[in-house]
C-alpha cells in the first residue's frame, strides 16, 4: 500500500429541466473538498455488472456554477448550443460524504485506488445513505483489479451493485418508484457477429438480475425477487446450453446451480400469498376456513423471509459469484474464437431451438394423457425451454415466434394455477375424513377445469409449426 488519506467531499450534480445531459448519457458535477472546486463531466460509456468504463473530463473551476466552455468541444454532440445549454443548467441533487482512500500497488505494475465512502445523497427534502466501496484502476492490469475485488468480496455484508451515485440521485429527484421489467427476447439481429450475440445474451441476463436485485433491496418486492430468480435461471440455461456446444467455458455453473436452488421456494410462496390474500377469500367456502387460513400463514412464515434474502444477497458467496460472472463476461474469451466469429449465429440459434423442441416432444407433456401432477413436475423444464427462445428467438420473425410461444406460455401459466392448491393437501390430511373429502373434492373441481383448458392449449401447442 503506497498511501492512504481521508477527505470530506461534497458534489453538486447539474442538468437541465428536460434532463438533456442524462439523455445524452452524460453526468455533470462540481466537487469540493480538496481546496479547489473540480468540474467533472462523464460521457456515455460501458457498464457491465458493476464495472464502469466512461470517459471522464476534469477541470478546476472557481465558481459554484458549471462553465461548459472549459471542456473540450469535441465531447459535445454536433450542433450543440453550448451557451444556451450552460444557461439552462441547475443543481439537481447533492452528495456529501467522507472518503477514505488507499492506493494499492499490485502485480504487473498495477495501481488500484480503493475508496470507502460514507455519507448521504440529498434531493429536495429526500435523503438516502451512502455506504459503498469503489475500486478504480489507476494504471496497469485490469485482472489485478478483479483479484483485489475478489478478496474484498470475501467479507460478508457486502453487495456487488451496478448503480452509481449519479443514477441514485436522478432516481431520487424523479420521485418515481422503479417498476418491474419483463424478461424480453435479447436483441441480436443487429449484432456484428456470433461472439457479440453470446455477449449480449449473458449481459442482458446479468443486467436483469442486478436491476431487480436493487428493486428488491429498496422495496422488498416479491415480484422483483421472482425476476431475479428468472434471470439466474436464464444465465444458467444459456451457460449450460452454449457450454454443451463447446462455444463457452462456464466454470461458475455449479455456483449458479446453488443460487438457483436458493429460490426454489418462490413458487410455493406465490401460491401461499394468493391463498391468504384478503384473509383467505379464495378458500372462504371451505370447511374450517379460519383454521386453514392460519395453517397457510404458518407455512408462509416457515419460508425464507425478506431479511433472509437480504442476508443472502449480502453474503460472500453470492457477491463472489456475481463478481466472477462479471469478470468472465468482461474477458469474453469467445471473442477470440475464430470459428465462432465466422459462423452465422442464426445457425447456432436454429440448433439450440431444435434441440429444445425435440426434448419437449419427448417429455411427459407429449403423452396422450397428462395429469395435474405431471404438469406440475414438468413446469421447470418447460420454463427452461421457453428461456431458450428468450435467448435466441429475436433472430426470427416476431409474429411467427409469438404465435408459437403463446400456447406454451398459457400452459406454464395454467401449471402455476394448478400448483396454487398444493399447500392445501397437507392441511386437509389433518382434518376429519368428511371435511378432508370436501377440501379434496373442491381442489379436484378447480383443477379439472384448469386441466381442460390446459389440454386445449397443449394440443394446439404441439400442432404449431416451428418458427425457425
Amino acid at each position: 500500500m503506497l498511501q492512504t488519506e481521508v477527505k470530506t467531499l461534497t458534489s453538486v450534480y447539474f442538468d437541465t429541466t428536460d434532463r438533456q445531459l442524462m439523455r445524452w448519457g452524460m453526468g455533470l458535477r462540481i466537487r469540493s473538498g480538496d481546496g479547489d472546486n473540480v468540474q467533472t463531466i462523464k460521457t456515455d460509456g460501458i457498464s457491465l455488472g458493476g464495472l464502469h468504463q466512461r470517459p471522464e473530463y476534469n477541470c478546476v473551476i472557481q465558481a459554484n456554477q458549471p462553465d461548459l466552455s472549459l471542456f473540450d468541444s469535441a465531447i459535445w454532440p454536433d450542433g450543440t448550443n453550448l451557451e444556451l445549454l450552460n444557461n439552462q443548467l441547475f443543481s439537481l441533487f447533492t452528495t456529501s460524504f467522507e472518503r477514505q482512500t488507499w492506493l494499492v500497488d499490485l502485480a504487473n505494475d498495477t495501481l488500484v485506488e480503493v475508496a470507502f465512502d460514507q455519507g448521504a445523497l440529498t434531493a429536495n427534502a429526500s435523503e438516502e445513505a451512502i455506504c459503498e466501496v469503489e475500486l478504480e484502476l489507476v494504471k496497469g492490469d485490469l485482472s489485478q483489479l478483479f483479484e483485489l475485488a475478489s478478496d474484498i468480496a470475501e467479507i460478508d455484508g457486502l453487495r456487488h451493485a451496478n448503480i452509481s451515485k449519479a443514477q441514485r440521485g436522478y432516481m431520487l429527484v424523479a420521485e418515481e418508484i422503479p417498476q418491474l421489467k419483463s424478461l424480453k427476447a435479447v436483441k441480436l439481429s443487429d449484432a456484428s457477429n456470433s461472439a457479440e450475440c453470446l455477449s449480449r445474451i449473458f449481459a442482458d441476463a446479468l443486467s436483469h438480475w442486478q436491476y431487480h436485485e436493487q428493486l428488491f433491496i429498496e422495496q422488498h418486492s416479491f415480484a422483483a425477487l421472482e425476476q431475479v430468480s428468472l434471470a439466474v435461471q436464464t444465465l444458467y440455461q444459456a451457460g449450460k446450453m452454449f457450454s454443451e456446444l463447446g462455444l463457452v467455458e462456464c466454470d461458475y455453473l455449479p455456483e449458479l446451480r446453488w443460487l438457483r436452488q436458493q429460490f426454489v421456494w418462490l413458487n410455493q410462496a406465490s401460491s401461499l400469498y394468493q391463498l391468504t390474500a384478503e384473509r383467505g377469500a379464495l378458500i372462504k367456502k371451505l370447511p374450517q376456513q379460519r383454521w386453514l387460513y392460519k395453517g397457510l400463514q404458518q407455512q408462509l412464515q416457515a419460508l425464507p423471509q425478506p431479511e433472509d434474502v437480504y442476508d443472502l444477497m449480502h453474503s460472500a458467496r453470492y457477491c463472489g459469484l456475481m463478481l466472477k460472472i462479471t469478470r468472465w463476461l468482461y474477458q469474453a474469451k469467445w471473442q477470440q474464437n475464430k470459428a465462432l466469429l465466422e459462423q452465422p449465429f442464426i445457425q447456432i440459434a436454429k440448433q439450440v431451438l431444435q434441440t429444445s423442441w425435440d426434448y419437449l416432444r419427448q417429455s411427459p407433456l407429449a403423452q396422450a394423457q397428462t395429469s395435474a401432477d405431471t404438469y406440475i413436475k414438468q413446469a421447470t423444464k418447460l420454463r427452461r425451454n421457453l428461456l431458450v427462445g428468450i435467448c435466441v428467438g429475436e433472430l426470427f420473425d416476431e409474429e411467427l415466434r409469438q404465435e408459437f410461444r403463446l400456447p406454451w406460455i398459457d400452459i406454464l401459466s395454467g401449471i402455476d394455477e394448478l400448483s396454487l392448491f398444493e399447500p392445501l393437501h397437507p392441511l386437509a390430511a389433518e382434518m376429519e375424513q368428511e371435511q378432508q373429502q370436501q377440501v379434496e373434492k373442491w381442489i379436484q373441481r378447480k383443477q379439472q377445469s384448469l386441466l381442460e383448458a390446459l389440454e386445449f392449449s397443449r394440443q394446439q401447442a404441439f400442432q404449431q409449426t416451428v418458427y425457425w
